[in-house]
């Protein structure tokens, strides 16, 4: 703060105390000596408040129902932990991964989860070419609901893909499709450390190629039915050997990334069901794959209990961690500066 041009710019000092409030520091934040009482440091300062004008009742848990940025990836997982409020799904880490196909292929990777060969890129260095086998999948990494995906035969077609996919993400990638495998989702519930249950399984059915955003949310009577009007197989038409190889699978991955309360885990398996490929995770699935749980024995009621229940079992374990220490570390900071100003 002391290195700012002042010329330049108005400091705005924003302070977090140790108990979590956020107050609007006025000009003795920018004096080093005055941060050794920091008690008499925010005493009369304006408390600032993050949330909309006018305050959130006051709620026990929340239950985030988001699809994509700024809600699935972790960002308000993250804004719901500095409130200290339970949320029902995946964390800040859980949620992120899940988010990023990247990433989370690089951690399925490590946990020797079966993939399809694939690679990726940043928007600003798109390849003309890959050493891949056609057809392939061009996606945005972080998305869904099919949003920017193309199956593209040729290389003729994957320059339009690369393009269409960049609009929607910085970083891109490209997969084989893995031909006339079958699309089979199964869900998982639990909190990662604990015990994971996982539903019966499913197999979508799409009307073209590539499974898109008309199958999965307007393909029924109504286009507020979201995911559970799409067109489906429940059970899947797949051996009992297979079903449960899946399950493991789809526990493993939800561990891995360490997700919490529900996911939906989506794999392809062969026509013979010699061979299995992990797709994707998504920590907050449409319509939360109730329709799963329901062929499951539980139906959305019970599901949405155990799911608050869970939320509240996470956050009393998050709770159990030392975040903040009683000592001051900023209480020397005149001294360590006197006569020594910082050049930035």
């Amino acid at each position: 703060m002391q290195n700012l041009d002042q010329d330049k710019y108005e400091v705005i000092p924003i302070y977090i105390s140790k108990s979590g409030g956020w107050v609007i520091g006025n000009n003795k934040f920018l004096t080093p000596e005055s941060y050794k009482d920091l008690d008499k440091l925010i005493s009369g300062t304006k408390q600032l408040s993050l949330l909309p004008p006018k305050p959130l009742p006051k709620i026990d848990v929340a239950f985030p129902v988001f699809h994509g940025p700024f809600g699935e990836d972790g960002t308000i997982q993250g804004f719901l932990e500095m409130l200290n409020i339970p949320y029902v799904g995946s964390g800040v880490l859980g949620s992120s991964l899940g988010m990023d196909k990247v990433l989370q292929k690089q951690v399925f990777s490590s946990h020797n989860l079966p993939q399809v060969k694939h690679l990726w890129f940043y928007r600003d260095n798109l390849p003309k070419s890959v050493s891949l086998k056609y057809p392939l999948y061009v996606k945005p990494a972080n998305g869904g609901s099919s949003i920017g995906t193309t199956k593209v035969h040729s290389s003729k077609e994957l320059n339009d893909a690369l393009e269409i996919a960049a609009c929607y993400d910085r970083k891109i990638i490209v997969e084989e499709s893995a031909e006339g495998f079958n699309e089979i989702n199964i869900s998982v519930l639990g909190n990662s450390g604990s015990k994971l249950r996982t539903s019966v399984c499913e197999q979508p059915v799409p009307s073209k190629e590539v499974l898109t955003f008309s199958d999965k949310y307007e393909s029924g009577s109504s286009k507020s039915a979201g995911m559970a009007s799409a067109k489906r197989l429940i059970p899947a038409p797949i051996k009992p050997a297979t079903a449960a190889k899946i399950s493991d699978l789809a526990k493993t991955a939800f561990e891995s990334l360490d997700c919490s309360g529900l996911a939906r885990v989506d794999f392809l398996v062969s026509p013979d069901e010699k061979t299995i490929y992990i797709n994707e995770i998504n920590t907050i699935p449409g319509s939360l794959a109730f329709y799963l749980w329901q062929a499951s024995n539980i139906p959305f009621p019970k599901l949405l209990d155990e799911l608050i229940q869970l939320a509240l079992t996470s956050h009393e374990d998050k709770n159990k961690t030392t975040y903040t220490f009683a000592n001051n570390l900023l209480a020397n900071l005149g001294e360590t500066l006197k006569g020594n100003k910082l050049k930035g």
